[in-house]
């Protein structure tokens, strides 16, 4: 599983929901499944899956779950029993207990993270390939430099 993405692995397509970037909750969410958050949430988060928090969700609270992938914004608590994978538009702010952890370039982490009692804890650090993507000179360019 080295080197392979969270939502490539361990996403159930079946038993997903999500919540759109205009839903607003002020509450705590919980289910067995995946679940993938764009929207805003006030209050704690548990699901048994996968979490996805894209970036342009945020959640101010406690957000557990099997995995999850962070593009977006937490204030407060993570529990993941498996592997986070905070991105590079990832902002973190409070502590992580996790087993393995990716975190890409760029990414902000404002806390500690650490390992469920007596498993050493696995970091793991990327660059999105989007990113450099990104940074590749346009066809205009590229063919006006091979002139």
């Amino acid at each position: 599983m080295e080197n392979t993405r969270i939502s490539e692995s361990f996403s159930d397509p079946g038993n997903k929901s999500t919540f759109l970037a205009t839903t607003r909750i002020t509450g705590n969410v919980s289910g067995p499944g995946d679940l993938e958050l764009d929207g805003e949430l006030a209050g704690d988060i548990a699901v048994g899956g996968l979490l996805v928090i894209g970036e342009k969700g945020s959640v101010r609270g406690k957000a557990s779950a099997g995995n999850m992938v962070l593009a977006g914004r937490v204030q407060g608590k993570i529990m993941v029993q498996e592997r986070i994978e905070i991105r590079s538009s990832g902002r973190m702010e409070g502590n992580i207990i996790c087993q393995k952890i990716s975190i890409a370039e760029g990414a902000f982490l404002n806390g500690e993270v650490h390992t469920h009692k007596g498993r050493p804890l696995t970091p793991d650090y990327f660059t999105e390939k989007r990113k450099d993507l990104q940074a590749m000179k346009s066809p205009d360019e590229a063919g006006a430099a091979r002139k």
